[in-house]
């Protein structure tokens, strides 16, 4: 983990609404700013109507233009909102334009982004976050490690962070990344070495039994169709966890357990 903000993927959905309120009781203990960016896709904005022959050339020219400006403005309109409700001190929005993953993770490594959240249908680009070419690319290629908030997560749990750890170079990572975090939230950290049988089932059990606050499993990263994140483990987890997940791809920065020593 960096020592930069929080970053909360948001589109004032409910999926988006919880997972700003999971970035929120991150940030708080872990010190960090908390920044809730909403991206607006132009090309994802509804296509204005036929115009009639008889209209005004620069007028059809500008209403493009137009439309995205009241896209933006009503983002910033729901950004605000959102921001005035959130229970953390250091809280900041910021709209962005573009494709949504590519956005979002520019502003991950631009900000030198601690954590990116994100709820599991935070915009179509987010719906089918494990599956999904747009989502998936984040997960798997952002610089830092990915919450992701199903919609029926429990959230503020007492129980520890729970992390799988099957021996492997991935499951090492998602480790020491659990560590520090399970020791910036004051949590035990348990880990498991699930690996014969269904380990997504065994862990998401665990984390229900234990009432974990948050599980943790490595990603194993892109596979062939570029875009997709793989891994069994992880999108079971996220499916049965009925908790936050953390996901830890390798392009994930070290974690900062010097940070953590001094704190």
């Amino acid at each position: 983990m960096s020592t930069g903000p929080v970053l909360c993927a948001f589109d004032a959905t409910e999926p988006s609404i919880l997972a700003a309120d999971v970035a929120a009781w991150l940030a708080a203990p872990l010190r960090a700013p908390l920044e809730l960016v909403y991206v607006v896709d132009h090309d994802d904005l509804p296509a204005l109507p036929p115009h009639g022959a008889g209209i005004d050339p620069f007028v059809r020219d500008a209403l493009p233009e137009i439309q995205e400006q009241i896209a933006e403005d009503a983002a910033r309109a729901q950004l605000k909102a959102a921001l005035s409700v959130l229970p953390h001190a250091d809280v900041s929005g910021r709209v962005l334009t573009g494709l949504p993953a590519t956005a979002v993770r520019r502003r991950a490594v631009d900000r030198g982004a601690m954590l990116l959240v994100t709820g599991t249908a935070a915009s179509r680009g987010f719906r089918h976050l494990l599956h999904g070419s747009v989502a998936g690319a984040l997960a798997a290629n952002a610089p830092c490690p990915v919450v992701v908030v199903p919609p029926d997560a429990a959230l503020r749990e007492p129980g520890p962070i729970l992390v799988g750890d099957d021996g492997s170079g991935h499951g090492r990572r998602a480790a020491r990344h659990a560590e520090v975090l399970a020791a910036r939230l004051g949590r035990d950290l348990v880990q498991m070495h699930a690996q014969d049988g269904d380990p997504a089932a065994a862990l998401a059990r665990a984390a229900r039994e234990q009432r974990a606050c948050l599980a943790v499993v490595g990603t194993r990263g892109r596979g062939r169709l570029r875009g997709q994140l793989f891994g069994s483990v992880s999108t079971g987890l996220v499916r049965a966890a009925g908790r936050p997940v953390m996901l830890v791809s390798e392009q994930a920065a070290a974690p900062d357990q010097d940070r953590v020593a001094r704190s």
